[in-house]
């Protein structure tokens, strides 16, 4: 979600501060792995993608697909982390990407070695 700013006048400071003024409705979608073993985030609030591995295995990896629908713009992310160290990476959407876009992500659990996956269902999300 792109965020507008009102300039505003504190009376008793008599200083400029920038308030936030939404346009939407702040939202935030979920996608998780089968067993939980990867997680993935859209906070619209932020124009943020998060990824986070929960997999005890040292062979995993995180892998999220995120497509935005309107664009055709497809893009893929992954981390390397574990539930007990670097567990969660966090990246924001495009510059190029618009509030009202619409946009899908899902994400996997994925085996380095023999590159099986264990992926989430698609979800929908909107800028």
């Amino acid at each position: 979600m792109r965020k507008f700013y009102a300039l505003g006048v504190m009376a008793a400071a008599a200083a400029f501060t920038m308030v936030p003024v939404s346009s939407a409705q702040a939202a935030a979608t979920n996608v998780q792995s089968p067993g939980n073993l990867a997680g993935g985030r859209y906070e619209s609030s932020l124009d943020m993608l998060s990824m986070w591995d929960n997999s005890a295995i040292d062979s995993d990896y995180v892998r999220l697909r995120v497509t935005n629908v309107t664009r055709s713009d497809p893009r893929v992310y992954t981390h390397d982390g574990s539930p007990t160290y670097n567990n969660r990476k966090d990246v924001y959407i495009p510059s190029t990407w618009q509030s009202g876009d619409k946009i899908t992500l899902s994400v996997c659990s994925v085996n380095r070695y023999n590159g099986t996956a264990s992926c989430s269902g698609t979800a929908t999300a909107w800028v």
